[in-house]
């Protein structure tokens, strides 16, 4: 016997679940669609747009690598106070203007 569409929907789901896909929900007003969905079509001039699923997928990809690459330099170099190797995320002399986590994550920050 065929399976209805919500027990296919839930078999569905299942294999997701057993995958580690995550399901959420995202927000954005017109002004971010719009960029949203122009993107997705400029990122491939010439062929079909991306799936905006799959173009915020390879944004968070494209980003992990380039804060990968940036977190690998930083690690060659030292806090000016401590002497830590960075990034430091926590310093008892955090409060002193030479200690990195002072002003260190500006380093990290996405820049818009």
């Amino acid at each position: 016997m065929a399976k209805t569409a919500a027990e296919r929907k839930a078999a569905q789901r299942e294999r997701q679940r057993n995958a580690g896909v995550t399901k959420f929900e995202l927000l954005l007003d017109s002004q971010e669609l719009d960029m949203l969905q122009r993107n997705c079509a400029l990122r491939r001039p010439g062929r079909e747009p991306y799936d905006v699923v799959e173009y915020l997928q390879l944004l968070i990809r494209k980003d992990d690598g380039e804060l990968r690459k940036k977190i690998e330099d930083l690690s060659k170099r030292k806090c000016g106070r401590c002497g830590e190797q960075l990034p430091v995320a926590e310093c008892c002399l955090s409060e002193e203007y030479k200690c990195w986590v002072n002003h260190g994550w500006h380093e990290l920050k996405i820049n818009t």
